[in-house]
């Protein structure tokens, strides 16, 4: 099993913990994974997870602020989306098309 996947499991507690007040505070949408992916891709990214202590995981997920897990997710949102995945391929071409431009006298050039 990886060192990460034990981790979690040893703090689980204190991630349900800090999902229960991201909730009372507004955060709905976030998971127990989203706050976990949060800490492991920006808190700890240059650590390796063997060599961080339980205190510091701990603090960690504690001092975290709903704020900077939401800028994350959407951040990861806008980086993996694929924007034109609903539009067919005629709609795309009508976007990307050539504007037109008109004279003063609103004649086509």
């Amino acid at each position: 099993m990886p060192e990460h996947d034990r981790l979690f499991k040893h703090v689980l507690p204190v991630l349900q913990s800090k999902l229960e007040e991201l909730k009372l505070n507004g955060y709905e949408g976030i998971s127990i994974e989203d706050i976990w992916n949060y800490c492991l891709q920006k808190k700890w990214r240059k650590k390796k997870v063997n060599e961080i202590r339980l205190h510091e995981v701990v603090s960690t997920i504690f001092s975290l602020r709903g704020s900077e897990i939401v800028n994350h997710l959407q951040i990861q949102q806008f980086q993996s989306a694929n924007w034109f995945s609903e539009v067919n391929q005629e709609e795309l071409n009508e976007l990307l098309k050539p504007a037109k431009h008109y004279n003063s006298d609103m004649e086509m050039k």
